[in-house]
């Protein structure tokens, strides 16, 4: 963990987070149980499991309750944005650090200046908690933070001819020798596809990995840097998967279609995913055949999304104070450490850099991860939480789908549509 508090990370300045669903515990338009406070998240069960124990923690502690209401990725950001259109909003909700910037410009997020000392920052990385601010005043606690790396069915690869997997991000597979990989389980004749990014919905900005990986940037200043040679390198590479038939054809950006809900089935042998999915990998393979996991594939240089999310308060909460003391209250070490041990992902606090956390579940994938983390790039990391990021993010999902669903497609017209589609964004965040 010394990297990502001493690295990239803190030397820079987050989306990810969350996963391919969860069930909700409400419906995508209803109200969770009862409670003096709602908290609106996605999740995987381990991950409402943890946000219960911390409510109820919370409720002995402070005489509070606090309804989790659980509701599919894909319709997150939807029905927080209806209820905050129809003031409705929960009293607090769970956000990718790439949104933060996007819902505090409409006003949607409460000023926790008057409820977190001036020291209360310090506790956290620094970028991070430089993420939270907005015209100099906290709009939020970060919660944890977690990155991808390569999940692997490992019989797939020893039939395949795969005998070992990379042992450090030094050793991690270059763009070639990866495609060379994946070239030999699709000659193995194995009944699954090789590959599958998660680029789908809200995380399409995962793609930008692929981008910094091949020593491209989003920007240049307010202006589009996706015209360079780095940037059309890195598409023509990414399609290239598509058509020479080693990446799932089905598992594009604006379908619903997550790879991590086909992996466990042995129909794809490695997926690009999160830490923060081991658990329901886990439980879904549940013995079916052995998996494990190695480092991003790198090409100029190792890159990793800045994944993770952070808890706000909206303006219209019932009881702002109550829902700002539980805001801190998840930010807490305690709180945060028994979070990420259950859910397998990255505490953001100082105290917990350093710390040997008790991962509840394949403790032994979870150093790869921790060392991907320190490939942020600063760049990347700057570009993720900029108030226009989520507008770059769908200027992702509206372009990528089609280009590389479409082997006819142009990679001269997306790096225009994607250029004008960027820029746009970024004046209007």
């Amino acid at each position: 963990m010394q990297g990502i508090g001493a690295g990239a990370v803190g030397a820079g300045l987050a989306a990810c987070g969350g996963g391919s669903g969860g069930s909700s515990s409400g419906g995508a338009s209803g109200a969770a149980a009862a409670g003096d406070l709602t908290l609106t998240t996605w999740g995987s069960d381990a991950e409402i499991a943890a946000f219960q124990t911390i409510a109820d923690r919370f409720a002995e502690a402070e005489g509070v309750t606090v309804a989790i209401e659980n509701l599919p990725y894909d319709q997150i950001r939807t029905v927080v944005d209806r209820r905050l259109q129809a003031d409705q909003a929960p009293d607090l909700f769970r956000v990718s650090y790439t949104d933060v910037g996007g819902y505090a410009t409409r006003g949607a997020l409460a000023d926790l200046s008057g409820t977190l000392d001036e020291s209360y920052g310090s506790e956290f990385f620094p970028p991070l908690w430089a993420a939270m601010q907005y015209d100099g005043v906290p709009v939020g606690v970060p919660h944890h933070t977690d990155t991808s790396a390569i999940a692997v069915n490992l019989d797939h690869l020893e039939r395949a001819g795969v005998t070992s997997l990379p042992a450090s991000l030094e050793e991690a597979w270059t763009w070639e020798e990866f495609v060379a990989v994946l070239q030999q389980l699709k000659d193995a004749d194995l009944g699954a596809a090789p590959f599958a990014f998660n680029y789908q919905a809200f995380g399409a900005y995962r793609w930008l990995n692929t981008l910094y990986q091949a020593g491209g940037q989003v920007l240049d200043g307010e202006e589009s840097a996706l015209g360079s040679e780095e940037s059309r390198r890195a598409l023509e590479w990414t399609k290239g998967l598509y058509t020479d038939g080693l990446h799932e054809p089905s598992v594009l950006v604006r379908r619903p279609t997550y790879p991590d809900e086909i992996f466990p089935t042995g129909q794809i042998s490695m997926i690009q995913t999160g830490d923060f999915l081991i658990p329901s990998l886990e439980a879904a393979v549940d013995g079916k055949f052995e998996w494990g996991v190695t480092y991003l594939m790198r090409d100029q240089q190792a890159a990793a999304d800045l994944g993770g999310n952070a808890v706000v308060v909206t303006e219209g909460a019932r009881d702002p104070e109550a829902a700002a003391a539980f805001a801190r209250f998840l930010g807490e070490q305690e709180q945060m450490q028994y979070f990420c041990e259950q859910t397998t992902v990255i505490p953001v606090r100082n105290d917990l850099a350093d710390a040997e956390l008790a991962f509840t579940v394949r403790p032994d994938l979870m150093p790869v991860f921790q060392q991907q983390a320190t490939t942020f790039p600063d760049d990347l990391v700057a570009t993720t939480v900029l108030p226009g990021f989520p507008g770059i993010n769908q200027a992702l999902v509206d372009n990528l789908d089609e280009y590389l669903g479409d082997p006819g497609s142009s990679t001269d017209e997306v790096v225009e549509r994607l250029s004008a589609d960027v820029e746009s964004a970024v004046q209007q965040g």
